[in-house]
């Protein structure tokens, strides 16, 4: 039988005494000392030879015995230390679904007898990994099923030229007009494989009568959502595709001072992931220039007060100017994207799956004819504006009212501390509450905003997603900016306010890269340790001395024979798929069980790991929100406040040269590899930084209205005609912005003009191909 997974079975090889032998080492070093003290009459002097003698003999015993059994121990680490090192990639497998370890023998089977008799263009394996003690539905599918189901996601691939060029999406009665659509192996990319295979799996649906334990099925509803969301299913992942991730793991992780390969990106992560590398790359070249302008002013900073005033405003107006013509310039990058990775024209909704928490009354869809739920609009806007409204804004409340008494307890310590009244450390302690209380109320926020959008029962993943991101930014946005707007407005503080900002900048960068790559991966790492050493702690001795010298026997053959698999490689095809896979060297044994007339395997390969059951053991990647939010903040820092510490956006421009090699750092490394979704643009991220950029207007026009320079030029004015000068100047430079917004057209012209060339060549194709016919018929 082929050799499909790694899965050491413990307990094969070993001895079943082989715990007590390392626990009793000790015990015959006592017992020869008892025996010892036995023989020597109490008369015997101490300082005789022969007692001498005896006594190094034992003790060295002793020593001997003690350093086996630490190198025993030592060699159990160095072991587990090398399991998931020599991971096994796993064949014919492009998606995997997991099951809890304690799973029953007729839920896996329920599933699996459902799976094949309705949903027959999926081969399942069963198999089970030992070290965990999960078990895995092994998915994939025949190409021809395949091309079928990259019809049924309108995948869009390239046309010949002589059919007009450009890309269409897939039809499968019309493959022949595709470029490359006869080789397997390149036509679909591996994120399209399994991007097919997810919707071949949630197109499970229950029949009528359909009954799992306590869970009840509607007709036509998917299984596999609702299994997922009953626990019942633990996961559904992605396998990595070994060679695609070792090409990006070298050109774009360890790629530091290169560009990025967003097309290989897009094509193993899908286009959301690769937009949003594609708008950190925008974002971060767009910073070049407020950077080295704000550094410019920074060194300009402290020689002459005029001088100084001067430059706060002008960077002020600057920071308005270039949020507003990079936004534009950025909906204008991302729509080439949009068409290049074919994406620009959006999927209408009523198509869209339902989600699987989605609830409401069972009607039959006009649109699919499927029977599926149905929530009347007005329920959701009646408890979205009497419910999660005023939740929200007291829970805002709550927080303002919480860190605006931290800041004043912060400002009476200040006082007391420069009087001297109270000692030096107790101006750090209003700052320790402040983060305790920030991480607390974060927490608390974060569930109920969670159980709010629940109870507002979205029909689309899209849309819970979105509302979900407002009622999160909407905390973040008072947890990130309240302290600077109580120091800029309140306290007129503007020095204090420079180091606020730099502090916040700073310490919030360095502790979002540790939190995001470096901690994840430690801890990863841990966990396959673990299991590592699970596997080793149970082998005898003699087992592993044996384990340990194959390795060795292992690591010399693979470096002996490196430069003959570099020369393999290169007359291979560069693009491995996710079902198929090389064989590896070693030799497997493959046992089966039979569990109502189904096998399910298991494979010892001695101290290796599979690859599915590494990849299972991964934290899962959640989205880009946490991504895009703190580029969101960073955003407003750079814009909102940067004119009182212009060194904000160099800041800003350092930690994402290394945020995109980090993000993608956890992506290749530490996540598991997630599915590939397709969407038009960045999505509600991009209507965030827009508002942002409109704060931006009124905050850096309140900034100069209470900045020295405007009492300089307008020293006899109150707070009336200051407050009227600033509401003219936002005014005036809100109106400005928006002209300017809607002067530059978000689709490029190239763009529209491709569209439209593409379009009259594939029409004079088929007009061609229609006199052909009528020519043949005749």
């Amino acid at each position: 039988m082929m050799r499909n997974e790694s899965d050491v079975v413990p307990g094969e090889d070993d001895d079943s005494s082989s715990r007590p032998l390392l626990a009793s080492d000790e015990e015959p070093c006592a017992r020869e000392n008892e025996v010892f003290s036995q023989e020597r009459s109490p008369g015997t002097p101490c300082d005789s030879p022969s007692w001498m003698v005896g006594l190094r003999h034992r003790a060295k015993l002793c020593r001997e015995r003690l350093l086996s059994q630490k190198f025993a121990v030592t060699s159990q680490f160095v072991v587990s230390a090398k399991m998931w090192n020599r991971t096994i990639p796993t064949r014919n497998c492009d998606v995997l679904t997991t099951f809890p370890a304690q799973t029953d023998d007729d839920t896996l089977m329920w599933v699996l007898a459902r799976l094949r008799a309705r949903v027959p263009e999926l081969n399942v394996h069963v198999r089970h990994h030992s070290n965990t003690g999960v078990y895995g539905f092994y998915l994939t599918a025949s190409y021809e099923h395949l091309l079928r189901g990259a019809e049924e996601l309108a995948i869009r691939k390239p046309i010949k030229s002589e059919y007009g060029g450009g890309n269409k999406e897939f039809v499968h009665e019309d493959q022949e007009y595709f470029v490359g659509v006869d080789d397997s192996s390149t036509f679909l990319t591996s994120e399209e494989r399994q991007s097919i295979v997810r919707h071949f799996l949630f197109n499970l649906r229950a029949h009528q009568g359909d009954q799992l334990d306590r869970i009840r099925f509607l007709e036509g509803q998917a299984i596999v959502p609702v299994l997922m969301s009953r626990c019942v299913i633990d996961q559904v992942l992605p396998l990595h595709c070994p060679e695609d991730l070792a090409h990006l793991r070298e050109h774009w992780v360890q790629a530091f001072f290169h560009s990025q390969p967003l097309d290989r990106v897009c094509d193993y992560f899908g286009v959301k992931i690769a937009l949003y590398f594609a708008y950190l790359g925008h974002y971060t070249k767009a910073l070049l220039c407020p950077a080295f302008l704000g550094l410019l002013f920074w060194l300009l900073e402290g020689t002459h007060q005029y001088t100084d005033d001067v430059c706060f405003v002008l960077f002020a107006f600057f920071n308005v100017a270039w949020a507003t013509l990079y936004l534009e310039n950025w909906k204008r990058k991302g729509a080439e994207y949009a068409y290049k990775w074919g994406t620009l024209d959006k999927e209408d909704e009523l198509l869209v799956e339902p989600r699987a928490l989605f609830h409401g009354r069972i009607v039959r869809s006009t649109v699919t004819g499927r029977f599926e739920p149905l929530y009347p609009s007005w329920k959701r806007n009646l408890f979205r504006y009497f419910v999660s409204l005023p939740v929200i804004l007291m829970c805002l409340s709550v927080v303002f009212i919480i860190l605006w008494w931290i800041l004043e307890l912060q400002n009476w310590v200040n006082i007391k501390v420069h009087s001297g009244a109270t000692p030096f450390f107790c101006k750090f302690l209003p700052k320790i509450l402040l983060a305790i209380c920030i991480s607390l109320l974060d927490d608390v926020y974060k569930k109920i905003a969670i159980w709010l959008n629940n109870k507002e029962n979205h029909r689309l993943d899209v849309t819970y997603e979105n509302n979900l991101i407002i009622k999160l930014v909407l905390f973040q946005f008072v947890n990130s900016f309240l302290s600077l707007f109580y120091i800029a407005f309140y306290l007129q503080d503007m020095q204090q306010l420079k180091d606020q900002l730099a502090a916040l900048l700073i310490t919030r960068q360095v502790i979002g890269n540790i939190r995001e790559a470096v901690l994840p991966y430690v801890m990863e790492k841990i966990k396959l340790f673990k299991i590592g050493y699970k596997v080793v702690e149970a082998m005898s001795p003699e087992t592993l001395e044996r384990q340990i010298r194959e390795l060795e026997e292992n690591d010399k053959r693979s470096q002996s024979s490196s430069r003959e698999e570099e020369e393999e490689k290169e007359g291979r095809d560069d693009g491995w798929r996710g079902g198929q896979s090389r064989s590896s060297p070693d030799s497997d044994e493959i046992l089966t069980r039979k569990v109502c007339n189904e096998e399910i395997e298991e494979v010892k390969t001695g101290l290796t790991l599979g690859q599915a059951e590494v990849e299972a053991c991964m934290k899962k990647y959640e989205d880009t929100f946490e991504d895009y939010l703190e580029m969101l903040i960073q955003f407003g820092y750079v814009t909102l406040f940067s004119s009182a510490f212009p060194m904000a956006a160099m800041c800003a421009l350092l930690n994402n040269i290394i945020e995109i090699r980090s993000d993608a750092f956890k992506l290749c490394m530490t996540f598991q590899r997630p599915f590939g979704q397709r969407v038009e643009n960045i999505g509600i991220w991009q209507h965030g930084l827009e508002l942002m950029s409109i704060i931006a207007v009124m905050v850096n026009s309140a900034l100069i209205g209470i900045s020295d320079l405007a009492d300089r030029l307008f020293p006899g004015w109150g707070t009336v005609e200051r407050i009227v000068f600033i509401v003219f100047l936002e005014h005036f430079v809100l109106a400005v912005k928006f002209l300017v917004a809607y002067a530059i057209p978000d689709i490029p012209h190239k763009v529209a003009e491709e569209k439209a060339r593409l379009e009259f060549l594939r029409r004079e194709a088929l007009k061609k191909m229609k006199r052909s016919l009528r020519i043949c018929r005749r």
